[in-house]
């Protein structure tokens, strides 16, 4: 059984450099495509057994790696949903779309956007059983209201079909994250603003979700 680890903890620099590694690594190769002992070489420990004394396993240390992320984001995705909100509570679906995705940009450097982002892309099509997100044991509320704030947003939508496009939306933003480091590094800027690019990345998906449905030759799918 993987070990529960809360991120809000004191970790030991061994355990925190397996964390980052892993990341990487995931996030390069796939998580079936890195051993153990690559992440414990890469880190530059020496004990084959790190991973094991601090994560139980390999799927613990994939739980560790993306709980060890959520405070930080969860905090974004808080204030930025205030931002959104008018002064009665309401939102639109971009503003939700906003909350949950742009925080991702807000709360981390560069260069952990980029590790992250493609480690959460070797996670995205992951049965909801194996999924950490589902395994998880961090709190998230603002997450979680976000969500089911977007999810009310299309009643009319079978929940699984509501999953597979938040899924599709999902792995648009993070593509989205990958593409966005090779455009800055063009010699010519197509963007004036990163708003202005971050803008069209939220129109996209808000139209994934807002496309009619026709499974069930559903018209209207918004409430």
């Amino acid at each position: 059984m993987p070990k529960q680890i809360d991120p809000n903890s004191n970790y030991t620099k061994g355990a925190l450099k397996l964390i980052a590694t892993a990341e990487k690594l995931f996030g390069e190769y796939g998580i079936e495509g890195v051993s153990l002992r690559q992440i414990v070489t890469a880190a530059g420990l020496v004990n084959s057994y790190s991973i094991q004394h601090h994560f139980g396993s390999k799927e613990g240390l994939v739980q560790a790696v993306y709980d060890f992320r959520i405070p930080a984001l969860e905090a974004g995705c808080r204030e930025r949903f205030k931002l959104e909100q008018d002064s009665e509570g309401n939102i639109s679906i971009h503003g939700l779309l906003a909350s949950r995705f742009l925080p991702m940009i807000d709360s981390f450097n560069d260069q952990i956007q980029k590790t992250y982002s493609l480690f959460l892309l070797r996670l995205l099509f992951r049965s909801n059983a194996v999924h950490p997100y589902f395994r998880s044991k961090v709190p998230q509320p603002a997450t979680t209201e976000i969500v089911e704030r977007l999810r009310n947003s299309f009643p009319k939508l079978p929940m699984e079909v509501f999953n597979t496009r938040f899924r599709l939306a999902t792995d648009l933003f993070l593509g989205a994250m990958v593409e966005k480091k090779r455009l800055s590094s063009l010699s010519e800027s197509f963007y004036k603003k990163d708003q202005f690019y971050w803008d069209e990345i939220l129109q996209a998906m808000e139209s994934i979700f807002c496309m009619s449905y026709n499974g069930k030759k559903h018209k209207n799918i918004i409430s």
